[in-house]
C-alpha cells in the first residue's frame, strides 16, 4: 500500500442503526475498488469487517473494523462501527480518528433510533456527514417520504444529491441533482445517461432545492438567487463544499449495496465534497515540557504527533494499538516518547489493517491510520511523539457503566484466569469496569447494557476459556443511629490461669461525619492511657457489622467516659472486647436505621419523552432536582436510590425507543423507608 499525501486521504466512519446496512455497504465499496472479487454477506459471515467469532455467530458488529480502500488516487480509511447502542465507546474512538461520517439509513425502515443517535454524535463533534440511504432495491420503498422524514427529523440542512430511477428490484440508477445527469446500472457498473423527459420536472425541483440551500449559506449568492440571476455550476459546487465542510449542509444519496448502484458516486462525493485530513482544523495539543498549547500541521515535514484511539488484545499477536498520525511520519524502528505514560519505546512493527488482514509498512504518514504491535506500554488515549519532544492531545475519557452484574466463575480452576482476562478486556474497552467488592465478596462487572454483557460473557468463554454465570450485584447498604445512648461493656475472666479484665462505659450518638469518630473523656486514670487505643480499635471493628442487617455503621460518634481496670489482669484485648460489647449493647437502643446509596442521575432525552421519564423516576422513589436544555434535548437531574437502577438502562431504552442516555454517580446515603427494610437481605 503506497503512501498518500494528506490532501488525498479521507478518514470515514460508518454510523447508523443496527442492521441499516453499514457492513454490506463497505463490502460493496471494497468490491468496486477491486479489493475483493466477490462480496461477502453478513448472513454468510464472510465480510471483511465482521471477522470475530461472536460477530459471525450473531450477525452483528461488536467492534470497530478498519478497512482502507485505494480508489482513483485517493485513500479512504473506512471505520465500520457497531450499530448497537451498548457500544458507544467504539463510535467515540472511531470519531477521534475519522472526520467524515456516513450515516447509513435502511430505506425500508427510514429514520430509526440509531439514526438520530448517530446524527447527534456528528453534530456534537462538528463532523461533516453524508446521509446514505441503502437497500433501494428492496420492497416498500418511498424515497419521497424518506427525504421528508429525514428533513423533518434531522433538519432542513439535508440536501438531496441524488434521486432514484426505478423501484424495488427495478432500481437501476439515479439522477444527479447537481450535475443534472443520470447514472444507470448496466449490469456491471453505473454509466452516464441522459435524463429522460418524465424525470426533468423532478430534477428541476431538486436542483432548485440545492441552489436555494447554497444561497442561504453564501451571502455572495443570496442576492443573485433572489434576483433570479443564473448561478454557475462551479459556484454551486464551491458553495456546497463550504457548506458541507462546515456542517451547514448534509448531502443525501441513495444506493444499493447488492447491485453496487451509487457506490462510484458515493466515493466521488466523498473525494470532491468532503474534507481531506489536510482540510481539517489543525490539531492543537499541549507541550508538557514548555507548558504551552501548540499547533501541529497535518504534514509530513512536521514533528511527529499521533494518537492511540483504540487498543485490541489478540491472543496470538498480543497488544494491537490503532494509531492515527496527526502530524509528521511514524517510522518503523524509530524511538517514540509517550509523555502521558512517561515511557519511551521503539516501534518494532507497523501495519495497515484491513479487517483482520495486516499489511506491513515501513511508515505511516500524516493523516493516515494504521496499527502498532509489540509495544506494550501504549494504550487507548495515549499520544506518541518524537523521542525528544513532549506533546500530548486530550486523552479519551472512560465511559461510566450503566448496568452492573456480579460474575461467578463456574469452574474454580478458572479463578486464576479471569483476573487477567478482565484486565485485558478493560484495556480494549473503556466502557467496562471490574471490581472485587470487599463488602459483598462479589466480582462486579460494569458495562453498557444487555448486548454488551452478552458479548463480554461470550468473549470470556471463546477467547479466554473462562465460563461464568451472572447474578445481581449486591448493594452496599449502611447502618446508623438516630438516638443517643450510654452502655457498659464488661469483659472479665478471672477464673483459672491468667485473667482478662476490662470495663468501659461509652456514649454513642449521631455524627455529621460519615466515618465513625472516637473520643475520650477519662479522668483520674479510670482507664489507663495505654488501653484507650485498644478501646478505639474495638469500636471501629464493631462498626464494620451493624445490628440490623450486618452492614457497616456510619455517622456515629463514640465517647469513652469511664471504666475500670485491673493492675494484673487487664490487657489490650480485654478493653478491645469490652468496647465491642458496649457497642452491641447500645446500638439496638439507639434507634438504628438502614441507609441506602443514592445516585445522582443525569438523563438526556428528546423533549417528547421528558414527561414519561419524570413519571418513571418518581415511581423509582427518585426526586427530580432540576433540568437543563442541551441542543434539542433536555437533561433531567435527579436523586434516585441505587436499588431502583439495577436495570434502568434497559427500561429507559424501552421507554424512549433507545433515544435517551444517562449517567449516574454516587451522591449520598439516605434512610431506607421503613416498609422496605424487611425486604432487604
Amino acid at each position: 500500500m503506497k503512501t498518500y499525501e494528506p490532501k488525498n486521504i479521507r478518514n470515514v466512519a460508518l454510523l447508523g442503526h443496527q442492521g441499516s446496512g453499514k457492513t454490506s455497504l463497505l463490502e460493496s465499496i471494497a468490491f468496486i475498488a477491486g479489493l475483493t472479487k466477490k462480496k461477502g454477506t453478513v448472513e454468510e459471515g464472510n465480510t471483511i469487517s465482521d471477522y470475530l467469532k461472536e460477530e459471525k455467530n450473531h450477525k452483528i458488529s461488536y467492534k470497530n473494523s478498519l478497512v482502507p480502500v485505494e480508489y482513483q488516487d485517493y485513500k479512504y480509511n473506512f471505520i465500520d462501527t457497531p450499530g448497537l447502542f451498548d457500544f458507544g465507546v467504539e463510535v467515540d474512538g472511531a470519531l477521534r480518528a475519522a472526520r467524515i461520517a456516513l450515516i447509513v439509513i435502511d430505506a425500508t425502515k427510514g429514520i430509526e433510533a440509531g439514526t438520530k443517535k448517530a446524527y447527534r454524535y456528528v453534530r456534537e463533534r462538528s463532523i461533516p456527514a453524508i446521509i446514505v440511504v441503502t437497500k433501494m432495491d428492496k420492497q416498500n420503498i418511498n424515497y419521497d417520504k424518506a427525504l421528508e422524514d429525514v428533513r423533518n427529523v434531522l433538519g432542513k440542512r439535508v440536501v438531496p444529491f441524488t434521486w432514484p430511477i426505478g423501484r424495488k428490484e427495478d432500481f437501476e440508477g439515479f439522477v444527479n441533482a447537481i450535475d443534472e445527469t443520470a447514472r444507470i446500472y448496466n449490469g456491471k457498473e453505473c454509466v452516464d445517461a441522459p435524463v429522460w423527459e418524465e424525470k426533468l420536472p423532478k430534477l428541476k425541483v431538486l436542483h432548485e432545492k440545492i441552489v436555494e440551500s447554497v444561497a442561504e449559506i453564501d451571502d455572495a449568492l443570496t442576492e443573485r438567487f433572489l434576483m433570479e440571476e443564473p448561478i454557475e455550476l462551479h459556484e454551486i459546487k464551491d458553495s456546497l463544499r463550504m457548506g458541507i465542510k462546515t456542517g451547514q449542509l448534509v448531502p443525501m444519496i441513495c444506493v444499493s449495496s447488492q447491485k453496487d448502484v451509487g457506490i462510484h458516486s458515493l466515493l466521488r462525493i466523498i473525494a470532491e465534497y468532503m474534507p481531506s485530513v489536510a482540510d481539517n482544523r489543525q490539531p492543537f495539543g499541549e507541550n508538557t515540557a514548555q507548558f504551552e498549547i501548540q499547533e501541529r500541521r497535518v504534514a509530513r515535514d512536521e514533528l511527529l504527533s499521533a494518537i492511540i484511539f483504540k487498543t485490541d488484545i489478540d491472543p496470538f499477536v498480543g497488544k494491537i494499538n490503532y494509531v492515527m498520525v496527526r502530524s509528521g511520519v511514524l517510522r518503523k524502528g524509530m524511538t517514540i516518547n509517550n509523555p502521558r505514560q512517561g515511557t519511551k519505546d521503539t516501534i518494532a512493527n507497523l501495519y495497515y489493517l484491513r479487517g483482520k488482514e495486516q499489511i506491513e509498512t515501513d511508515e505511516i504518514s500524516a493523516g493516515d491510520i494504521g496499527i502498532i504491535t509489540k509495544t506494550n506500554s501504549l494504550k487507548t488515549g495515549d499520544t506518541i511523539c518524537d523521542e525528544k519532544d513532549s506533546f500530548v492531545y486530550n486523552s479519551i475519557d472512560p465511559i461510566a457503566p450503566t448496568i452492573y452484574y456480579a460474575l461467578v466463575v463456574k469452574d474454580k480452576k478458572d479463578e486464576a484466569k479471569i483476573g487477567d482476562a478482565l484486565k485485558k478486556m478493560c484495556l480494549e474497552d473503556l466502557s467496562i469496569t471490574t471490581e472485587r467488592n470487599p463488602e459483598t465478596k462479589q466480582l462486579v462487572l460494569g458495562c453498557q447494557g444487555s448486548n454488551h454483557l452478552e458479548y463480554i460473557i461470550e468473549k470470556l468463554r471463546n477467547v479466554y476459556g473462562v465460563n461464568v454465570d451472572i447474578e445481581p450485584a449486591k448493594i452496599s447498604y449502611r447502618e446508623t443511629i438516630k438516638g443517643r445512648v450510654e452502655a457498659e461493656g464488661r469483659y472479665v475472666k478471672q477464673s483459672g490461669g491468667s485473667g482478662q479484665y476490662g470495663i468501659v462505659q461509652m456514649r454513642f450518638e449521631p455524627s455529621d461525619e460519615e466515618e465513625p469518630s472516637f473520643t475520650e473523656e477519662i479522668y483520674g486514670g479510670a482507664v489507663p492511657g495505654g488501653y484507650i487505643p485498644a478501646v478505639e480499635k474495638g469500636f471501629r471493628e464493631a462498626c464494620l457489622t451493624g445490628v440490623l442487617k450486618g452492614y457497616p455503621v456510619v455517622n456515629i460518634k463514640a465517647t469513652l467516659y469511664d471504666g475500670k481496670y485491673h493492675p494484673v489482669d487487664s490487657s489490650e484485648l480485654a478493653f478491645k472486647m469490652a468496647a465491642i460489647m458496649s457497642f452491641k449493647e447500645a446500638l439496638p437502643k439507639a434507634r438504628p436505621v438502614l441507609l441506602e446509596p443514592i445516585m445522582r442521575v443525569r438523563v438526556s432525552a428528546p423533549n417528547e419523552f421528558i414527561g414519561d421519564i419524570i413519571g418513571d423516576i418518581n415511581k423509582r422513589r427518585g426526586v427530580v432536582e432540576g433540568m437543563e436544555v442541551l441542543d434539542n434535548e433536555q437533561v433531567i437531574i435527579a436523586q434516585v436510590p441505587q436499588a431502583e437502577l439495577a436495570t434502568y438502562i434497559l427500561d429507559l431504552n424501552a421507554l424512549t425507543q433507545a433515544q435517551a442516555s444517562f449517567t449516574m454517580a454516587f451522591s449520598c446515603y439516605q434512610e431506607v423507608p421503613s416498609h422496605l427494610v424487611d425486604k432487604i437481605k
